[in-house]
């Protein structure tokens, strides 16, 4: 699959915004576990990828990843980095981490005035 042009991927982001509007009752209740899931299943995807060495006469070498991502997870990491998707996600995050970090040892202030 080929890399989408300017073109073509404008046009993308410029759909994803009512698209996200239309969908933000449902993104604003599920959007933060969704976006826990889909990534969980990206980072293990991109760590089974191929790795390239490039070497370039005197440069030093360095590693390339050829990360394929499939069309649906592509339009997904999309979406879910416009800043509506991400302002809509924000409270689900906020309470997930509220919930999800150990307590604070005795004495110490987590944050407040």
């Amino acid at each position: 699959m080929r890399h989408p042009g300017p073109v073509t991927q404008t046009a993308i982001e410029v759909a994803l915004w009512p698209l996200i509007i239309l969908l933000s009752p449902v993104i604003l209740v599920v959007g933060e576990p969704v976006n826990r899931f889909m990534m969980r299943r990206v980072r293990r995807s991109a760590a089974t990828a191929q790795v390239a060495v490039v070497r370039r006469g005197d440069r030093p070498t360095r590693a390339v990843t050829a990360a394929r991502l499939p069309l649906h997870a592509s339009l997904f990491l999309m979406a879910i980095s416009n800043p509506l998707w991400i302002a809509l996600t924000a409270p689900g995050r906020w309470v997930s981490d509220r919930f999800r970090r150990p307590p604070s040892p005795a004495g110490e202030q987590v944050s407040g005035p």
